[in-house]
């Protein structure tokens, strides 16, 4: 039988998928290395090669999910034809965005047991993101939509904030408490912009 010799990173991709579907169909704690060994067709050596452990694929992951949600949100930027709302509700509670962030490696990042590659992701996202709500928000002060165009450093407090308590799993929120702190976030949005009351109504939209 001919030896299949793929490129490293092709390889690294390939391990990383697999994972990430069995990850989904059987759970993190139920995937062995092994049964992504098999999935992919590859040696354990090889594996090996590109992970120390199963949980290394987690932080490969962590790194994918981060570059995913900022090329999202960087192609929703430069897409001139949307006003500055319509890109917020896109970037804030758009399906794609959703979809990102309720997959099943999301569930199980934010386990209580994954909490430093939580906090990973959660830096990863504030420092990638803040600078482009930035930049729309400046855009619907142009349009006149907003009063003030808050700093970049603004933005981030009011994000780490909200991935702290939403996305954290320390809060034990109810359905109810979760869309409390989102009406509390659109208030802060709203007087950090100075827009009125019920602009950004979208972010508490249950």
């Amino acid at each position: 039988m001919v030896r299949i010799v793929k490129d490293p990173e092709v390889r690294k991709l390939e391990i990383i998928q697999a994972a990430e579907k069995l990850f989904g169909q059987e759970g993190y704690t139920k995937t062995s290395v092994e049964s992504i060994i098999q999935e992919v067709g590859i040696a354990k050596g090889t594996f090996y090669h590109y992970f120390k452990a199963k949980k290394d694929i987690l932080e490969a992951l962590v790194e994918q999910i981060g570059v995913e949600m900022q090329t999202h949100f960087n192609s929703i930027v430069e897409t001139k034809k949307l006003t500055s709302l319509q890109k917020l509700k896109l970037m804030l509670r758009g399906k794609e965005k959703q979809k990102i962030t309720s997959s099943p490696v999301m569930k199980i990042i934010h386990k209580p047991e994954n909490r430093e590659l939580q906090e990973k992701l959660n830096i990863q996202s504030v420092k990638a993101i803040a600078p482009l709500l930035a930049q729309v928000l400046q855009q619907g002060k142009q349009e006149g939509v907003f009063t003030f165009s808050p700093s970049v450093e603004s933005v981030q407090l009011v994000l780490a904030g909200s991935e702290f308590i939403l996305s954290s799993g320390l809060f034990n929120l109810t359905a109810k408490k979760q869309v409390a702190f989102l009406k509390a976030i659109q208030h802060i949005f709203e007087l950090l912009v100075g827009a009125k009351p019920g602009t950004l109504s979208f972010i508490a939209k249950e």
